[in-house]
């Protein structure tokens, strides 16, 4: 490895470039690598716990089918997010309330973002029965949910 200073940002982008043409076709080891190392860039953001789930109907707790919203929340030591299903969408709010970027990921990865405005309030459209996390990134720091089913 060479110590040259990288002030330069055409010489960084030569040598980058070099050092790309140099490894050739990746291998499915640096593949793998590669993945594995691009998971670890949320790795900050803190785990959000389901705190409380509740259903808005007694209709739930029999056997049949209930239209009414689920309602659901997870809390961080510093940040709660409070998450509303209904048949349109996830309808939220940060609390404390703050604006923020909401992402909804799905085992593929990213399904739907947006932001939350300045009351913490956000909407985001969604696929009954898809296993999601909802990721909200906001000035203050990062959260991610457990896994759930919608």
């Amino acid at each position: 490895m060479t110590t040259a200073a990288w002030d330069d940002d055409e010489r960084l982008l030569g040598e980058l470039r070099a050092a790309v043409q140099q490894a050739g076709t990746p291998t499915p080891g640096m593949t793998a690598a590669a993945e594995a190392a691009f998971s670890w860039r949320t790795v900050d953001a803190e785990l959000a716990v389901l705190s409380e789930e509740a259903a808005t109907s007694e209709a739930t707790l029999v056997r049949g089918t209930s239209t009414a919203p689920r309602i659901l929340e997870f809390h961080t030591a510093q940040l709660s997010v409070e998450l509303e299903q209904t048949e349109s969408g996830l309808v939220g709010q940060l609390v404390p309330p703050t604006p923020g970027l909401i992402l909804l990921v799905g085992r593929g990865g990213e399904l739907a973002r947006t932001d939350a405005d300045e009351l913490g309030c956000f909407t985001l459209q969604h696929t009954p029965g898809d296993l999601v996390r909802v990721r909200c990134d906001t000035a203050s720091g990062a959260l991610v949910t457990e896994w759930f089913r919608l």
